[in-house]
């Protein structure tokens, strides 16, 4: 295989706009934009400035602050692709070898009826972090040929549990790391998306 075949091999593992988790299936973010105006209103009282100010003041924060928030939300979700043919997993700039990843969290956005969830794997060695598409509040899913590159991606993983220095043997990793997944449980998650009404394989959810 040649390596621009190589470059062609790559799946992405998060079809939706990278900036979707602001959004997280709730209604925080326009409760933000509530609050901006007030935000506002308050400072030009406090200074006895005209309504006029109020709106300016408004947008230079909102200006400041959502490219902000939006480059958070790419630092903490980056864009995440794997490559079967060379069997490697890429998260911005960085990129390991299946049997790196060692970590498998569940993340979960937004209520119980509108809920999105992100699988996140991490190699700790590396300072890896990707995220991986399970459902988002739209009930939108990896196609069937990608979810089932990530179940052979994390089936060639290390993933196991984590343990604490006050628990060396894992007895109580379920309740120390409660949004942790064991190796199988991820393949099963990617298997079986849960529907917002099923149970997750957490112990508080």
């Amino acid at each position: 295989m040649t390596e621009a075949d190589s470059q062609k091999s790559w799946v992405k593992l998060n079809p939706a706009p990278w900036w979707l988790p602001v959004l997280g299936g709730t209604p925080t973010p326009f409760l933000f934009l509530l609050f901006v105006p007030l935000m506002a209103i308050n400072v030009t009282t406090l200074f006895d400035l005209s309504p006029i100010w109020a709106v300016l003041v408004a947008l230079v924060i909102l200006v400041a602050l959502v490219p902000v928030t939006l480059l958070l939300v790419r630092a903490v979700y980056p864009p995440a692709w794997l490559n079967p043919a060379t069997g490697m997993l890429r998260a911005g700039r960085k990129q390991v070898r299946f049997a790196e990843i060692t970590d498998a969290r569940l993340a979960v956005l937004g209520g119980k009826k509108h809920r999105s969830l992100q699988l996140v794997l991490r190699a700790g060695r590396h300072k890896l972090r990707a995220s991986v598409l399970v459902r988002d509040a739209r009930r939108n899913t990896l196609d069937a040929e990608a979810a089932a590159l990530v179940q052979e991606m994390l089936r060639q993983s290390n993933i196991a549990m984590p343990t604490s220095p006050d628990d060396p043997k894992g007895t109580f990793a379920r309740y120390n790391f409660p949004a942790n997944l064991t190796k199988d449980e991820a393949v099963e998650l990617m298997a079986h998306p849960p529907a917002s009404a099923d149970r997750l394989p957490l112990p508080y959810l």
